[in-house]
């Protein structure tokens, strides 16, 4: 009938616009940028602007003499060095939950995770690893064949992606993963080192 017919329609189109909303929930918005910094979804890219919002889906893109930082709807901040690749898979936060997935391509971020009273899980992953953690400041570096984490307060699990073994990397230490293999002994990190990483995704 003409009319069912219509109905069908019409709870397709709302699934449809329901499915299309979730996959662009917002996620954040950018607090600070310097040179190109773009966003692309669905086939779109937009050059990005300070204040413009960044939604789950979103492949995050910034130059080689660009940098950008994040203000994330939890509260959390990520920086972005020259040359990083983020996508954002998922980005939930309410007063039962936080759920946040990241894809790091390439590039280095810094991540100043806001504090969770409830359960919580967030994670960057990249090629050869993935990292998660709770609430804490820390820096996370994907090249070809292998990831690097530093953390400046808090602790990191960095997991293989190809053996799942598992390293807990406590504050002012650090360590990494190549691909096939497992996550190297945590090491104390040099001040250097942190400051390096420090230089590469400040913006202040």
């Amino acid at each position: 009938m003409p009319g069912s017919r219509a109905l069908l329609l019409i709870g397709l189109l709302i699934v449809a616009w329901h499915g299309s909303a979730q996959a662009q929930a917002r996620a954040g918005e950018v607090l600070a940028i310097k040179g190109d910094c773009f966003a692309e979804s669905g086939g779109q890219r937009r050059a990005l602007k300070l204040g413009d919002a960044v939604a789950v889906g979103d492949e995050v893109k910034i130059s080689d003499a660009g940098k950008l930082k994040l203000r994330m709807i939890d509260g959390s901040v990520i920086s972005a060095a020259a040359g990083s690749d983020l996508t954002i898979h998922s980005y939930t936060a309410d007063a039962q939950h936080r759920d946040v997935g990241l894809g790091l391509a390439a590039g280095l971020l810094r991540a100043v995770v806001a504090p969770a009273s409830q359960a919580s899980r967030f994670e960057v992953q990249g090629a050869t690893g993935v990292a998660a953690v709770r609430s804490t400041d820390w820096f996370v570096e994907a090249k070809p064949g292998s990831m690097q984490v530093g953390v400046l307060d808090g602790r990191v699990a960095l997991t293989s992606t190809a053996t799942k073994a598992e390293v807990v990397i406590p504050a002012r230490w650090g360590a990494r993963v190549e691909g096939g293999r497992d996550p190297v002994p945590p090491r104390v990190w040099a001040r250097a080192e942190f400051d390096a990483v420090i230089a590469r995704t400040d913006l202040n």
